[in-house]
């Protein structure tokens, strides 16, 4: 997976994206998500044996790409779209580190109203 997959696929997912200095810009409802992809290894240096292996069970051999962020709404429409058409982990730096569609559902339940979830 290269960062032109990455864009087209959150341009195809209807995420204003573009690269810009080895990164892309994505624009998501006014706030901004920059992923850039770990060229030097230093996401898999930074994980314990045991994450590494929780990782590689979920996804096999894969492709780090950092996301830094504005608006967790702006980060998680990357991972969405990343999930819509491979694989993917999340490891959210707050003790959660699985699949990106198991992220994206409790994420969307964190952040309902006690209302909304009856």
């Amino acid at each position: 997976m290269t960062l032109d997959d990455v864009r087209d696929q959150l341009l195809a997912f209807g995420v204003n994206a573009d690269c810009q200095d080895g990164r892309i810009a994505a624009l998501h409802e006014g706030s901004i998500a920059w992923v850039e992809p770990d060229l030097v290894g230093e996401l898999e240096r930074e994980y314990e044996q045991d994450e590494l292996a929780r990782i590689e069970g979920l996804i096999g051999d894969w492709d780090g790409f950092g996301v830094d962020y504005r608006s967790v709404e702006a980060a998680d429409a990357v991972v969405a779209a990343v999930c819509a058409r491979w694989p993917c982990a999340v490891d959210d730096d707050a003790g959660f580190i699985g699949p990106g569609v198991e992220y994206l559902a409790l994420n969307s339940i964190r952040s309902r109203r006690p209302e909304e979830l009856g």
